[in-house]
């Protein structure tokens, strides 16, 4: 691997002491806009426009994988633009501020289409809009992960920082998932099904939207203090497409990518299914049931951050990596053969899933904190073999693995539901007492499927051998190579 001329970025980013929690917890506040945008898209947009709009399931997911893609492929681009840029805002900010400022208004439009558009208008309406959300997304969320990843070099306090940032998206979650229930689709007095009503989609749209924008102008503004400049000799550094072969050279760096790829891919499919799962499989459709679930699984997550912040501080970040893996598939597993017509805990039962909901929050919160901070370690290894700080190409690869996986999950579930569910568009549960012809194949799909991707991501893991020992002593190396510099 050729050698590029060495070029720190700024002080900041070779000085291993710890962050102040100040401006920690204004960066973690940053997070929100990523994981309501994750958890409210991965609950409602197949189903809303599928079963509300009356879009068929194939052409959902198509649009949706569509944009996927879109996003996938700006995340890696945007991030070397960010570790290229060169602006008195900061290379990162720069990019932050108009994402931010963009994501809200998207996010509304997405969830209120006219609801006199025919398949074709409503095809392209899902099209541009959810484009456009996961563009200015993208621009936002790849330099702010990145940021990150550069405002602290050291070992253990790389995993508080995302650990922090980690408890933050868990409450834009927690928030998203309970009160999306609870505020837009009560209780109906007729009795009907408040998920099928379009009133509540635009108004959830637009509060959730509010508060997307908000929070990441925060994470923004708050921390334009730590901003760094980039520039000099980073800017003539390897073209995109150069950089990407280095980044993807790198055996640590492939090891978590494969990984966290086939784990999102289980995430998204597990999501997408979820309230199908819960409806027919479980045979749980009221609303305040349902937002007790998924409260009880982020209420679990947010205090499994602590555990394993916890846990960091004497145990190898891979190590928690692989707890989380096998525990996440066991538990996925469990909810296929333990729930449902004929098994042990029978169907109407929210007990058993709520209990499983904060056993998964936790062990689930692991694979939220730790990759973050091993790509952080991985970028150490990358700068001690090119000199460059690359952290924007790193996370955009990263994220366009996920991206991938998300689009592929997508469209997976929503082809296999028009072959299995065999309903008409815009009758999604079918005839009034009568289940959909594929309630087996929900359960397979919410649970079994992805705990088996779960096991392909810890296999891959498996080679990944950066350690606290390894880490520091490439961290020593770089901080004498900056002392010659000065």
């Amino acid at each position: 691997m050729s050698l590029y001329a060495i070029s720190p970025v700024a002080s900041l980013a070779a000085d291993s002491r710890p962050l102040p929690l100040s401006a920690k917890l204004l960066y973690g506040v940053g997070e929100m806009p990523i994981t309501v945008l994750m958890v409210l898209s991965g609950l409602f947009m197949l189903f809303f426009y599928n079963s509300v709009m009356g879009l068929p399931s194939a052409l959902v997911g198509v649009g949706l994988s569509s944009s996927l893609v879109v996003d996938a492929l700006l995340d890696p681009f945007i991030g070397h633009m960010s570790d290229r840029t060169c602006h008195r805002f900061g290379r990162r900010h720069l990019f932050m501020l108009p994402g931010a400022l963009l994501v809200g208004p998207c996010f509304y439009l997405l969830f209120s289409p006219p609801r006199s558009l025919g398949h074709s208008g409503l095809f392209v309406w899902l099209l541009a809009w959810s484009i456009a959300l996961r563009a200015s997304s993208a621009v936002y969320r790849i330099p702010y992960l990145s940021l990150g990843a550069e405002l602290s070099r050291d070992y253990d306090d790389r995993t508080s920082t995302m650990g922090l940032r980690t408890l933050f998206g868990l409450l834009g979650t927690l928030s998203a998932a309970a009160l999306s229930f609870l505020i837009f689709f009560p209780a109906t007095a007729d009795g009907s099904e408040p998920k099928l009503h379009y009133a509540g989609y635009p108004r959830m749209g637009l509060a959730f939207g509010a508060v997307m924008t908000v929070a990441g102008l925060i994470g923004t503004l708050g921390t334009l203090r730590y901003r760094t400049s980039g520039g000099g000799k980073n800017s003539a550094g390897p073209n995109f497409f150069s950089g990407f072969r280095i980044a993807m050279r790198n055996s640590y760096f492939r090891s978590i990518w494969f990984s966290t790829t086939v784990f999102f891919l289980a995430v998204v499919l597990n999501f997408s299914m979820a309230i199908h799962y819960f409806t027919w499989y479980a045979h749980i459709s009221r609303s305040e049931i349902l937002s007790l679930i998924q409260t009880c699984f982020y209420a679990g997550a947010l205090g499994g951050v602590v555990l394993w912040m916890a846990l960091a501080r004497r145990t190898e970040k891979r190590t928690l990596y692989i707890m989380a893996a096998v525990s996440s598939a066991t538990l996925l597993l469990m909810a296929t053969l333990l729930i449902g017509d004929g098994r042990p805990f029978g169907t109407g039962h929210p007990f058993p899933l709520i209990v499983g909901h904060v056993i998964g929050g936790i062990f689930a919160s692991a694979v939220w904190v730790v990759p973050a901070s091993m790509i952080a370690d991985v970028t150490d290894t990358d700068e001690l073999a090119t000199g460059l700080r690359r952290e924007g190409i790193y996370f955009g690869i990263m994220n366009f693995g996920e991206k991938i996986a998300a689009g592929g999950a997508l469209l997976f579930a929503g082809g296999l539901l028009a072959v299995f569910r065999r309903l008409s568009p815009g009758n999604a549960f079918g005839t009034p007492g009568h289940p959909p012809a594929a309630v087996p194949y929900i359960g397979l799909l919410y649970g079994a499927v992805p705990a088996a991707l779960l096991v392909v991501a810890l296999i891959c893991i498996l080679p990944y051998r950066l350690n606290r020992r390894t880490v520091q002593g490439i961290q020593q190396q770089l901080a004498a190579r900056r002392t010659v510099i000065e």
